[in-house]
């Protein structure tokens, strides 16, 4: 038993990153702010447009998410039925 936990925690270790952030430079963190000032205040606060944003997703993962929400969704509607029935 005490072997496998061995070889368990050697296998994670092994594939575990050994990689060192680096710092990012003072002109890389001036380029990330991006946002424009639209002149308008809201609140107090102001207001930036910022860039567009691409969003890309996997068809087939929102599909199985929505079919296990559909599922959840339907036993939780039958044990509501259920328990409203009482004992047999």
């Amino acid at each position: 038993m005490a072997t496998l936990v061995l070889i368990a925690t050697g296998m994670s270790v092994t594939s575990a990153e050994t990689t060192v952030p680096s710092r990012p430079s003072k002109s890389s963190t001036e380029s990330q702010n991006v946002g424009v000032f639209t002149g308008k205040f809201v609140d107090g606060m102001p207001v930036y447009q910022l860039p567009p944003v691409n969003v890309v997703g996997h068809r087939k993962v929102e599909l199985a998410k929505l079919k296990r929400e559909e599922q959840l969704a339907r036993n939780k509607q039958v044990r509501a039925k259920a328990v409203a029935r009482g004992p047999a």
